[in-house]
């Protein structure tokens, strides 16, 4: 129901994944931040990088980007 509560944040159901729009102003990165906290905040679940996450068609970048924010309250720590 996360994609009802007017974030941007948008369910395919076909792939099954939460997505967010292109960046306008917002970087993926920062979409990849609302996301988690929409997640939280509106569906009282909390999304973690596992062993099993799959990267489809993630830039090297991002990933590195996002597996910095690994130590954050969203995620408990994971390290691959």
């Amino acid at each position: 129901m996360i994609y009802r509560t007017a974030t941007e944040v948008h369910w395919d159901p076909e792939c099954k994944c939460l997505y967010s729009p292109r960046p306008r102003e917002w970087t993926y990165y920062d979409w990849y931040k609302h996301i988690l906290e929409v997640v939280e905040n509106e569906g009282n679940y909390k999304l973690k990088l596992t062993d099993r996450t799959e990267w489809n068609n993630i830039p090297k970048e991002l990933k590195t980007e996002i597996m910095k924010e690994r130590k954050t309250k969203h995620n408990n720590g994971y390290e691959p």
